[in-house]
């Protein structure tokens, strides 16, 4: 009779309980690029107290999870997957065992106590902090305080009398006009801004990149009405260009920042 994967995890935390090292095959996405689902992991019991950074097994409610270290905070130990956001607060008596070494796929092994490790976490931290940042600036609270502060830049840099002041923007970048690259560079977060301004159901959606490019055509619309601009048919499609890549990559993003919210699933 095959053995289901609670009971070979039960298996393993007693052989852990009873001072043995054992090899477990690691499930998830909450420790990428770390650790995929491809890998295995060597567990070994603790021995001493944890340090920052280590790579532990622990017991949440009746889930367990492979997460790193971040710090002990009084009776608790601070703990969160290298691909999530938030996290994870339990007392010493649920620390299970900690990660010694990891056999990728390719049967090729590491050990936590290597360099390449070492290399490992660094990048880790490093795309953890690049999602923090994104996340504080971009998210809700961020694209809130932001969204006024670029809408007023964005009319200064439609609508201001700019003529005058002896910007080169006719000259070419790589081939492309330069006040060119500027009206799409600029349209470029307006989809950002206007994300949570269009509706939960529209998120995503045609409607938003819509929305975007309509704010283009009026923002140049109203060139034409000032006696200092000028309407200018090649302007309008590289506003389109400009809120048709912000709107990828605003995609991409929200996508990317869901998956590490969705990500806590381990073991």
């Amino acid at each position: 009779m095959p053995l289901n994967a609670d009971t070979i995890l039960s298996l393993a935390i007693e052989q852990l309980a009873a001072g043995e090292r054992v090899w477990l095959a690691f499930d998830g996405r909450s420790m990428l690029p770390t650790l995929s689902s491809s890998d295995k992991v060597l567990l070994a019991p603790l021995v001493g107290e944890p340090q920052a950074g280590d790579v532990l097994l622990f017991r949440m409610g009746d889930r367990f999870v492979v997460h790193r270290l971040l710090r002990h905070e009084g009776e608790e130990y601070v703990l969160r997957g290298d691909n999530n956001m938030g996290t994870e607060r339990v007392p010493a008596s649920a620390l299970l065992g900690k990660v010694v070494s990891v056999k990728r796929k390719s049967g090729r092994l590491i050990s936590t106590e290597s360099r390449q490790w070492r290399c490992l976490s660094r990048r880790a931290a490093a795309h953890q902090w690049i999602k923090a940042t994104v996340s504080k600036w971009l998210g809700r609270n961020g694209r809130k305080r932001l969204r006024p502060w670029y809408f007023c830049a964005l009319a200064f840099l439609m609508w201001a009398p700019l003529n005058g002041v002896g910007i080169p923007l006719d000259n070419y970048i790589l081939g492309l006009r330069a006040d060119h690259l500027l009206h799409a560079s600029v349209y470029l977060p307006c989809v950002l801004m206007l994300w949570d301004l269009i509706g939960e159901k529209s998120r995503r959606k045609i409607l938003v990149l819509l929305a975007t490019i309509a704010v283009g055509l009026v923002t140049e619309g109203v060139q034409w009405l000032l006696p200092w601009r000028g309407f200018d048919m090649n302007d309008l499609v590289a506003n389109a260009i400009g809120a048709t890549l912000g709107w990828v990559v605003t995609t991409l993003i929200f996508r990317h920042l869901k998956l590490a919210k969705n990500g806590d699933k381990s073991m």
